[in-house]
């Protein structure tokens, strides 16, 4: 059985003007009311881009991730001999993914806002937020600012709970993304709606987590130092005393003919003998640790720093006006046709 398909018709724009055509020769009659409440919506959309909707501030920031080859293996063999690991270690500790979650950490956030600065009147950033973020509770004296030289571990329950919002206001404005998946370039971007705190803030952070690698990667390196150094000094002080003891002894007994009498010269040779090895051993260390120090840079090399002015976002008067005059229109309009439905039916 045969079934015939008819498509279904088509209306073209002429006609559905003149199926509509009554419709639009009623609201043809109010033109004049809707042209009023067209631009009544324009005002209102301009008004609440203006007073409500804030402009927002994009810094961008884009670092790359070093990876260091040593080419240095017959160096490192010879200082593994001696017990040491000059290889750095900690391969994957700055991995760029683990690099990408440090910079919204709670530590590095918090480390940067607590920095005075001299472009805050060495102020810090902590303060400026609160003044651009919570200017009514600041007038209403809900919350207070916070003291420059104020020590982290001295903050009540209060200024901790208030940091805390702080810090997870900020890692919702931070995004931090590759590039390239293949590469280690990375970029860090931070919207605020103050231009200078946004501009300012997204470069202590990267300046943070170069301080937070320096400390982990070479402060260990930098400890072993100063403690070697200090126990060279003081072998140094006690072998120059032996030394000098040892002349004296040797002086004495060269009169004396019993060998007991020179015991005590033989035992100071015996002792020089021994800090002498001993200083050489913490010489070489010492210059094997100096060397891994020279070795250690900054993980974050940076590439393109921000600069002002800062890419402005938000409020978009216009398109929230003609959005405000469209939206009031459509609605005045339905309202009429509906009313002309509603007298036609009762």
């Amino acid at each position: 059985m045969n079934q015939i398909q008819q498509a279904k018709p088509k209306i073209t724009f002429k006609e559905f003007i003149l199926k509509h055509k009554a419709n639009l020769s009623y609201l043809w009659n109010y033109r004049q009311r809707l042209l009023l409440m067209g631009l009544l919506g324009c005002v209102i959309g301009f008004g609440c881009a203006h007073y409500f909707i804030k402009a927002t501030y994009t810094s961008r920031l884009t670092f790359m991730i070093e990876e260091k080859t040593s080419g240095l293996g017959g160096f490192m063999g010879l200082a593994s001999q001696f017990g040491l690991d000059l290889s750095g270690g900690g391969g994957d500790l700055f991995s760029s993914d683990n690099l990408m979650l440090m910079l919204r950490s709670q530590k590095i956030i918090e480390s940067a806002l607590l920095e005075p600065l001299p472009e805050l009147n060495n102020d810090h950033l902590l303060n400026n937020y609160l003044h651009n973020h919570y200017p009514k509770a600041l007038q209403k004296k809900k919350i207070k600012l916070y003291k420059i030289n104020m020590q982290r571990n001295a903050f009540g329950r209060d200024k901790d709970s208030i940091l805390a919002e702080v810090v997870i206001d900020i890692q919702k404005s931070i995004a931090v993304n590759k590039l390239d998946k293949k590469a280690s370039i990375i970029n860090l971007t931070l919207t605020d709606v103050n231009e200078q705190w946004a501009f300012l803030m997204s470069k202590l952070i990267i300046k943070k987590a170069t301080d937070l690698y320096l400390d982990l990667k070479v402060g260990k390196t930098s400890r072993t130092i100063g403690v070697l150094e200090s126990r060279l000094d003081s072998v140094r002080r006690t072998l120059d005393g032996l030394i000098s003891a040892a002349a004296v002894e040797t002086d004495q007994s060269k009169a004396l003919v019993s060998m007991q009498s020179k015991v005590p010269a033989a035992k100071k040779q015996m002792q020089i003998q021994i800090l002498s090895a001993m200083q050489a051993e913490l010489v070489k260390t010492l210059e094997l640790n100096k060397f891994a120090l020279q070795r250690e840079e900054p993980v974050i090399q940076v590439i393109d720093t921000p600069t002002m002015p800062l890419k402005k976002t938000g409020q978009k008067r216009i398109l929230t006006a003609v959005l405000g005059c469209f939206l009031v229109t459509t609605l005045v309009s339905a309202w009429l046709l509906a009313k002309k439905w509603w007298g036609e039916v009762h």
